[in-house]
């Protein structure tokens, strides 16, 4: 049985539930928190950038797409690419705001 992990997303202050190994994206889409993705999750296009607010330890170095991405967009040390990196026990995630406009259409 695969252990699940839990983290929270800002600013809906929700807790989402992950399979250990999933994307940050994969399971913020699954508990339908509103995460643009322009490439559909393959880290060609940085839209699915959030800030790691609480536990950016517990994330590895960027892999070389994500770290050629946020090189490319001025990202800061704690914007991460979230189909770039698995859901970690404890993370406090931001999604940018602008994200919002998916749920109103």
């Amino acid at each position: 049985m695969q252990s699940k992990v839990r983290y929270l997303i800002l600013p809906e202050r929700k807790i989402v539930e992950a399979s250990q190994g999933q994307t940050i994206l994969e399971s913020a889409l699954k508990a339908k928190v509103p995460l643009d993705h322009t490439c559909g999750g393959f880290g060609t296009c940085g839209t699915c950038r959030v800030k790691v607010v609480e536990g950016l330890e517990k994330l590895g170095p960027r892999g070389e797409l994500e770290a050629e991405i946020a090189q490319d967009r001025g990202f800061k040390p704690e914007e991460r690419l979230a189909c770039q990196n698995e859901a970690r026990e404890g993370l406090v995630l931001e999604r940018p705001q602008r994200s919002k406009k998916l749920t109103d259409e």
